[in-house]
């Protein structure tokens, strides 16, 4: 990395002005690239409340005529406050500068300048400050050229990827802009420098950074410093990088960098409300599409294209909507979602909408195929996003190979979705097929036949439950889940397998049925179901436990 990039008026300037021919550096040479923004006169020993960073600070050492030793301990103030350096006039107040004082300045990198004895101080403000204006006026057309060019490229629609890459030739070093969605937009260089580095960066972390301006990451392996900006105030998520790569930036790049957020920001609004139109077309197609409004193969497939999300060939198509075991999410939460999943998963062949009040979508398979994995990361998708307290649950509908009987497969996942609720099944995915005997039960009016053989098997065993403090009616639902493996069912419950075994054969004692018997377990089985079912249903008391039996 060269320091090519200049910045402003320096303290190595300095020796380059006529009246400074005779100045001498006696210590902090490593500080000569200070840039210098103002000159202040020093004749008081308090001066310290009254510098400024930038300044260039010059006395004639009256204020240490007494003590000049004094010098030593102000030199690490005046650094700690971002002095930029300080001229001392010599063989007038003071004989020489303290050593000390060299030393400390030294150590800091902070320039001491020792100046003659015929230094006039109101010829050092004039040829300084000259200089600082005419400087500041450069780096201040430089900024406006700059801002006037992107701005025409902009607004003759260059758009983002081009902008970042005139604003990367323009600093000469890599560019990254992350929106509001984490997506990630990179200038060539920055492509190049993450290409070269092997490895995926979070770029997203400096978002918390921004407001502290600078920060520091590493890429492959080289640590480099950032300069970090917020697009605008309209969007506070959106942040700019410029990365020190090949040179370090000036403060002109700094200023670049935030100006132009303004712009970003202008043409972020715009892609925005075209995002929003398109947006809105998406949803219009997909929820004709699912509510059967869409009579033929070929208008879906004109509708698809004109939204932009063309339709694979030769594909089948499972519709689906969304559970949440509990705290359903409001409308503009789901607004939101949906908008996550179209950024986040363009390319896994699912798109979702809102509709009937709740998140419905398409998932599309291949030919010998199916839709499970992308209705898995659609899952993923909702539960980062922490919509509501309980877990998204996705209710399958049957795969139809026509594009124009799509709602079919809708009606059926909205039927599983009515079952699953009303049986409380919390599995994250669940078709036609898992929900086993519960498509059947749920079919079976709520007669007082249904109800009571349901609580003969049912009612003891919550009585008992409730006088004893044990868990039958819990231990029964996970030992028929698991397919009567005793083993498995103590893992979920935490206790040992014999523990299992013994509440069976207790449930067993106290409905008279004969363990051994498959008709017998098979009833059992059934009842423990109807009560999945409905489990406030139970009669004789509330919340499924009765009063007596």
């Amino acid at each position: 990395m060269t320091n090519s990039n200049k910045t402003g008026f320096t303290c190595g300037d300095i020796l380059l002005i006529p009246d400074f021919k005779e100045a001498v550096v006696l210590a902090g040479a490593d500080g000569l690239h200070r840039p210098i923004t103002r000159v202040n006169v020093m004749e008081v020993p308090d001066v310290i409340d009254w510098v400024r960073p930038g300044e260039f600070l010059i006395t004639s050492g009256f204020p240490f005529r007494d003590d000049p030793e004094a010098i030593a301990d102000l030199i690490p103030a005046l650094a700690s406050r971002g002095v930029a350096a300080i001229g001392i006039k010599t063989r007038r107040f003071i004989d020489a500068i303290p050593k000390r004082a060299l030393e400390a300045a030294e150590a800091l990198g902070f320039p001491i300048f020792e100046l003659p004895a015929s230094t006039v101080f109101s010829d050092v403000v004039r040829d300084i400050m000259e200089r600082v204006l005419v400087q500041e006026a450069r780096e201040l057309s430089l900024l406006q050229s700059r801002f006037q060019k992107l701005s025409q490229q902009l607004l003759y629609g260059a758009g983002i990827e081009e902008f970042l890459q005139t604003l990367d030739g323009m600093v000469n070093n890599p560019v990254v802009l992350v929106d509001d969605e984490d997506h990630v937009l990179l200038s060539p260089q920055a492509a190049q420098a993450v290409g070269r580095s092997g490895q995926p960066l979070s770029w997203s972390r400096l978002r918390e950074e921004s407001a502290l301006g600078v920060s520091f990451l590493t890429v492959g392996d080289r640590r480099i410093r950032a300069y970090i900006s917020a697009v605008n105030h309209h969007f506070n998520n959106c942040f700019i990088i410029l990365l020190e790569w090949n040179q370090e930036y000036s403060v002109v790049d700094r200023l670049t960098i935030e100006r132009v957020g303004i712009l970003v920001g202008l043409e972020m609004m715009n892609a925005n409300a075209r995002k929003e139109v398109e947006a809105k077309y998406i949803d219009q197609f997909l929820q004709d599409w699912l509510s059967g409004r869409i009579v033929t193969v070929e208008d879906v497939k004109l509708r698809a294209e004109a939204c932009g999300c063309p339709l694979a060939e030769e594909h089948g198509f499972h519709a689906g909507t969304v559970r949440w075991t509990s705290g359903k999410p409001s409308l503009k939460q789901l607004q939101l979602a949906v908008k996550r999943i179209r950024a986040r998963l363009s390319g896994e062949r699912v798109l979702a909408t809102v509709l009937e009040g709740g998140l419905a979508f398409v998932a599309s398979a291949p030919p010998q195929g199916e839709a499970r994995k992308p209705v898995e990361a659609l899952i993923h998708e909702l539960k980062g996003l922490g919509l509501s307290e309980g877990t998204p649950s996705a209710c399958l509908g049957g795969r139809v190979e026509g594009a124009n009987q799509v709602q079919h497969s809708y009606q059926q996942a909205r039927k599983i979705l009515h079952i699953s609720t009303v049986c409380d099944m919390r599995e994250p995915y669940i078709d036609y097929r898992g929900l086993g005997a519960f498509q059947l039960l749920y079919l079976l009016p709520e007669s007082e036949e249904v109800q009571s053989y349901r609580d003969r098997f049912i009612v003891p065993l919550l009585e008992y439950d409730r006088k004893h403090g044990t868990t039958l009616v819990e231990t029964l639902k996970k030992y028929f889940r698991n397919n009567r493996n005793a083993k498995k069912t103590a893992g979920e419950l935490f206790t040992h397998y014999n523990t299992v075994n013994y509440r069976v054969e207790r449930v067993c004692e106290l409905l008279g049925i004969d363990p051994g018997d498959g008709d017998d377990i098979f009833q059992l089985q059934l009842a423990v179901k109807l009560q999945e079912m409905r489990p406030n249903a139970v009669s004789g008391g509330d919340n499924g436990i009765p009063l007596s039996v």
